[in-house]
């Protein structure tokens, strides 16, 4: 079984969900319409047009479209995904099973390591999804690394180059999961130094899309900033790179010189300038993003400044300086986006700003309806399908609802999945362990739940 037929059987997503990833998905194909990706961004199409709205010809199309003269007549992933929805459709004509591939020929070496890439493909797109594990990430580089074994010698080097990014984006997705914890620092350490030779190879190359090699220079910013903040070593990484290690941000302003139109660089810039205390300015590049003409529903913008917003008036209550504005912009952008895309981090950050009002509400009616929101939001972020790897954040958010509406505890219980929930993912702060303590020394007797 392919991975594509093994997304066919699975693939089944909220549909707000599943119209974000349509989007996504034609957004990148208008993006890739003249390269090889385009035909694993198809593939993956049709299988969501089959499996979402069971839409056997819509699917058909797709695949159909991929095995048209011009394209690629000989790509075994639509043919299997063919073969798979007309042998299981009712009233179907089964189309026949592809062969497999006489990798003693060069056709046949470029037919299976295209079926090896656009299976890492679809392993790793999927954008703000935390259910990606460090297994699926593995296996998506197990798949690259075939296919660049077996032909990235008999493709052209954009098709080459696609196959390498894919590559570091895989072993960028390794390093994010093992960097938090100090026994897997050595794993994290050389997904680390694969990442970065990966993405060199696409940042120094003249030749490559302007686009990709921006994303490259931004995504070895923010692994040498991971790196810092998480203690994992760097180990052997291209002398070239060694002025960027302590200044990850220069690696985003070079992406800003390669890629100038680009909303994705635009909003990493932003969130490092926010990072280093540059609230307006990170705010301004944010609008910038959102307003280019070549924004498709910029959400990751959306999502990084309400984080920014709800951050900054953390800051401001702290100094005893409350802006009420940098709220109401986290909880407008928030709501916007969660209307069309879902993600259990953007729940979360939601119930926190509802948290947030009803600490600064004076008015104890609309405290209680600030409060059962914020629960509301926390119990679908909790539910949500995309997985939640930070959901000690959301314990958190829910056991200071539930001390708020005197509900202590339960309050303490939310604490104590939270504690476990750090300890598991090798977080150094224990924010959870220290709530739990002040809610027993605060509210020891005289709990109504």
């Amino acid at each position: 079984m392919t991975t594509d037929q093994w997304l066919i059987q699975e693939l089944r997503l909220t549909d707000i969900t599943a119209d974000f990833k349509r989007g996504h998905l034609l957004a990148y194909l208008e993006e890739k319409k003249n390269k090889a990706e385009r035909h694993a961004i198809r593939n993956l199409l049709g299988v969501l047009a089959y499996r979402q709205e069971n839409d056997r010809q819509g699917a058909l199309d797709y695949f159909n479209y991929v095995l048209s003269p011009g394209e690629d007549p000989d790509n075994l992933n639509a043919m299997a995904n063919r073969h798979f929805v007309m042998s299981t459709s009712r009233g179907g004509i089964a189309a026949a099973a592809p062969d497999e591939p006489d990798l003693s020929t060069e056709e046949g070496k470029r037919a299976q390591a295209r079926r090896y890439a656009e299976q890492a493909f679809a392993l790793i797109d999927e954008k703000n999804n935390d259910a990606i594990d460090y297994e699926i990430s593995s296996r998506a580089l197990e798949l690259c690394n075939q296919a660049m074994e077996l032909a990235g010698h008999l493709v052209d080097l954009d098709e080459s180059n696609d196959w390498k990014y894919l590559a570091g984006e895989a072993s960028y997705e390794m390093f994010q999961k093992t960097m938090r914890k100090i026994e897997t620092h050595d794993e994290a350490s050389q997904a680390l130094e694969n990442a970065v030779w990966s993405f060199w190879t696409i940042a120094e190359n003249p030749s490559a899309d302007v686009n990709m090699k921006g994303s490259a220079w931004v995504r070895i910013g923010f692994i040498f900033r991971r790196a810092s903040e998480w203690d994992v070593q760097i180990g052997d990484v291209p002398e070239s790179f060694a002025e960027f290690i302590d200044d990850p941000e220069r690696c985003v302003r070079k992406a800003r010189e390669i890629a100038p139109g680009s909303p994705h660089v635009l909003n990493y810039l932003a969130f490092f300038r926010g990072k280093a205390g540059y609230v307006e300015e990170a705010l301004r590049l944010y609008e910038e993003s959102i307003r280019l003409p070549s924004t498709n529903e910029n959400f990751f913008a959306y999502s990084s400044r309400a984080e920014l917003c709800l951050e900054q008036h953390k800051r401001a209550v702290s100094a005893d300086t409350p802006e009420r504005r940098y709220l109401d912009q986290a909880k407008d952008d928030l709501e916007y986006i969660l209307t069309k895309h879902e993600t259990p981090w953007d729940y979360s950050m939601l119930a926190d700003v509802y948290l947030q009002m009803a600490k600064i509400t004076i008015d104890s009616v609309t405290r209680q309806e600030y409060l059962t929101k914020a629960l509301h939001n926390c119990s679908i972020s909790e539910n949500c399908q995309r997985g939640n790897e930070r959901q000690f954040q959301l314990y958190k958010i829910r056991g200071r609802c539930q001390c708020l509406l005197g509900q202590h505890t339960r309050a303490r219980e939310s604490f104590r999945l939270g504690m476990r929930c750090e300890k598991k993912l090798g977080y150094k702060w224990g924010e959870c362990g220290s709530l739990l303590t002040g809610c027993k020394d605060h509210h020891r007797l005289g709990d109504d739940c």
